[in-house]
């Protein structure tokens, strides 16, 4: 009897070891799994939330009155009229205006083959302005044509941008980082930021949708700004053509929010036990969007955990990345115009008087670069000649890092808030300002260049 004893005592505490050490490598391989996610949870996210905030609690109004009016607001979004896009005009109206955005320029996609600008809101609603426009074929977008106008996704880019022009709005490229008719001499304004290219590069990248899953399923109730933030990466590509095209032409920049609220993650459990994941934009039953992940005894036990039971039909779990309340600040475009009508904000974007700033990090509302002479000043989008005395300024409501570009070409770089500079060549010269965020500087904002003509 002792002997069976013995050896029931046995039985169990080697049974007890063998489910702790399955626990412990169970506990280890999660988080091993979970690591890049856990360490923004935990460890990065919280002090980049934390400069952010202490970002905001510097900022100083500049006080310089440059001449103009400023507005802020979204460049190349979508609503409901889009097919992968279920953004409600009424909500894109409530998201702006709890951002403080003053304007959006829709860019819908084609609604049965047609680009259509009698479709969907315009002008005030609730103190935002909307702007029509679509994103049609090689990239055009083109905003400020009568409501009458109605373009085929059969026609051609030139023709287009010829009828564009002759109807009095104005001619832009989408998605600069594609290739595009450059030569078309109607092009007035491009797009130089986008996150778009980011999301493209990385699409089938498997260690890249690890590390930006677990991050997602780790961290975005708590830091949903920050996981979007992950997604910038600096536009050098794009930057090269946009400076290469002004030496000799000009071509206004802007930023393209790109706003779809479609760019987050749900995942739904299927019958054979596996899950299925597809985009917040798209259906379960879309062959093309959706993908079946086979689950194992870890995954398993995982989503149990987090989401309760593995029922079949069952809506685990749905993020929505890029809502339009952050995809909206995320970055914007802000304008020197006269006021917030449609003409002349149209207006302002062609002349190229703008710079786009990252607003998720620091509102760049406030800023400018002018130049300053004895015959006058221009500000960005405009030119000035030549004369001894002749200076760049640019005031800043926050302290950074400035880079003077001429033609490209970095050829000055200064820290503060305020920077000056006196050109001695003739070309283009626009500013970029990085901001110190955890020891590191980030870029934040762009400006339009200004001309400096003989």
């Amino acid at each position: 009897m002792f002997a069976e004893d013995g050896m029931f005592r046995k039985i169990v505490k080697w049974s007890s070891i063998s489910l702790g050490v399955l626990l412990v490598l169970v506990m280890a391989a999660l988080l091993a799994f979970f690591s890049p996610g856990l360490y923004n949870r935990y460890s990065h996210f919280p002090k980049e939330k934390a400069a952010w905030a202490q970002l905001a609690r510097t900022r100083v109004d500049v006080g310089v009155d440059d001449g103009w009016n400023e507005y802020k607001g979204s460049i190349h979004s979508h609503s409901e009229l889009s097919h992968d896009s279920k953004a409600a005009f009424a909500d894109i109206e409530d998201s702006l205006k709890s951002i403080g955005s003053n304007f959006i320029m829709m860019s819908d996609h084609f609604v049965d083959g047609k680009a259509d600008y009698s479709l969907g809101w315009k002008g005030d609603h609730g103190g935002v302005l909307f702007i029509r426009g679509f994103e049609m074929q090689g990239g055009l977008m083109p905003w400020g044509l009568p409501d009458s106008t109605v373009f085929s996704s059969k026609e051609e880019v030139g023709a287009v941008a010829k009828k564009v022009k002759e109807l009095g709005g104005i001619v832009t490229y989408a998605h600069c980082e594609e290739k595009r008719q450059w030569d078309v001499p109607e092009l007035e304004a491009m797009e130089i930021y986008n996150v778009h290219p980011t999301v493209n590069k990385y699409k089938n990248d498997k260690k890249w949708l690890w590390r930006t899953g677990t991050t997602a399923l780790t961290c975005f109730n708590d830091y949903a700004d920050q996981c979007f933030y992950t997604l910038y990466e600096r536009p050098d590509e794009v930057l090269r053509k946009w400076d290469d095209l002004n030496v000799s032409r000009h071509i206004s920049g802007f930023a393209g929010n790109d706003t779809h609220q479609n760019s987050g993650i749900q995942g739904m459990c299927l019958p054979n036990g596996n899950l299925m994941i597809c985009d917040t934009g798209h259906r379960f039953d879309n062959k093309e969007q959706a993908s079946e992940v086979k689950l194992n005894f870890f995954t398993r036990t995982l989503l149990r955990a987090l989401y309760g039971p593995l029922e079949p039909g069952k809506l685990l779990f749905r993020y929505d990345l890029d809502k339009y309340v952050r995809s909206a600040k995320y970055v914007r475009t802000h304008l020197l115009a006269k006021s917030c009508t449609e003409p002349d904000l149209i207006e302002a974007l062609r002349a190229g008087r703008a710079f786009l700033s990252f607003d998720m990090v620091a509102d760049g509302t406030g800023f400018v670069f002018m130049a300053q002479g004895a015959q006058g000043k221009a500000v960005m989008g405009e030119s000035i000649k030549m004369e001894p005395g002749l200076t760049l300024k640019a005031f800043s409501p926050y302290k950074g890092k400035f880079a003077l570009m001429h033609n490209g070409i970095k050829v000055d770089e200064q820290e503060g808030r305020d920077y000056s500079f006196s050109p001695t060549e003739k070309g283009k010269y626009r500013l970029e300002v990085s901001l110190k965020v955890l020891d590191k500087d980030q870029l934040w904002l762009l400006t339009n260049p200004i001309e400096v003509t003989n």
